[in-house]
């Protein structure tokens, strides 16, 4: 009985570290740009660009992890030939982590100069900045510790004796990121970004420590590839990194047109951890999209292979078209 209670918690703690070593886990990268790359902020077809995501996950292991975000951007010319422009965006994010309440919320502005290298602007480029804060919270009371065992059961009545200093903590947050963006022909287009985030390494520590968030790297990239006027197929790849925990996703969405409506489909892959399939359509400026991680980590035998659920909304406004953009992220 021990030994099964063990191996439950040792299987608990490789999920959760699996889970928020990199805090902002998403699987439809597509989705979520200025999560992404600071840089992307501005760079669509359109005026204004509304997004929002719900994932949730880990149902099947503890209280599930429930994930929100929430996000717009628009764009400015800053001349008239419209080679130059300026991007500016929101993002929000909102995360509920397990037993003992721990809660990150967060709020950044962004903004991006977005620079095009020849008369059509098919060639162009973006250096883009946030700037936010983060929050960090946890309920206490829901936590249990070694000094409150009473040699038959962990007794919330006993004093935790834990020198923690506070239990929501408030840090500022910088982000950058740069991007290329090259429409090769009316076909083939294709992009490629870096971004840096939590550059000032933002304290998370609810005790006396000095712990904080250690930078990520992410890389990324995306090809749109017009096969014919019905079929689209938009591989991709990603990369993070952050201390010593690294993230790749490999994959493609295929979109099918039928006049104004776009039917979306694609499997990626996260590697080592989840086979994610995505199911989506587009139809007048409004994207929905579902995925599903399907677990074939080490923890497949807690999960029974169940991940997580996402659902992404993207709603574009086109009031009037400011910007060629670069396809989507």
């Amino acid at each position: 009985m021990l030994s099964k209670s063990i191996h439950i918690i040792l299987v608990l703690l490789l999920f959760c570290f699996n889970v928020f070593a990199q805090e902002i886990h998403f699987s439809q990268i597509t989705n979520n740009p200025l999560f992404i790359n600071p840089a992307s902020a501005g760079l669509f077809d359109g005026t204004y660009r509304l997004g929002a995501t719900y994932r949730s996950q880990g149902k099947n292991i503890s209280v599930p992890y429930n994930t929100y975000s929430a996000w717009g951007d628009t764009h400015f010319n800053l001349n008239k030939t419209g080679s130059t422009g300026l991007g500016i965006g929101f993002s929000l994010f909102s995360d509920n982590a397990g037993e003992g309440g721990l809660k990150t919320t967060s709020g950044y502005l962004t903004a991006s100069l977005i620079k095009g290298f020849n008369r059509d602007n098919s060639f162009k480029a973006g250096l883009g900045f946030s700037f936010g804060f983060i929050n960090r919270s946890v309920d206490f009371s829901k936590l249990v510790f070694d000094k409150q065992w009473n040699g038959t059961i962990f007794d919330p009545n006993i004093q935790s004796g834990e020198p923690y200093n506070a239990n929501s903590i408030i840090s500022p947050d910088f982000a950058v990121g740069g991007i290329i963006c090259w429409d090769i022909n009316k076909d083939i287009k294709v992009n490629f970004g870096t971004s840096l985030f939590h550059i000032n390494k933002p304290k998370i520590s609810f005790y006396e420590s000095e712990t904080r968030m250690e930078y990520k790297l992410i890389l990324q990239s995306t090809v749109n590839v017009k096969l014919n006027e019905q079929i689209q197929v938009n591989p991709g790849a990603y990369f993070a990194v952050q201390q010593f925990t690294n993230e790749l996703m490999l994959g493609s969405n295929i979109l099918f047109v039928n006049d104004n409506m776009k039917f979306i489909t694609g499997l990626w892959y996260r590697h080592e951890r989840d086979i994610i399939p995505h199911l989506g359509f587009y139809i007048q400026d409004f994207t929905v999209e579902f995925s599903y991680d399907i677990n074939i980590s080490i923890l497949h035998v807690a999960s029974n292979y169940r991940g997580g659920v996402e659902i992404s909304l993207l709603k574009t406004l086109s009031i009037k078209n400011k910007m060629p953009r670069c396809n989507a992220f």
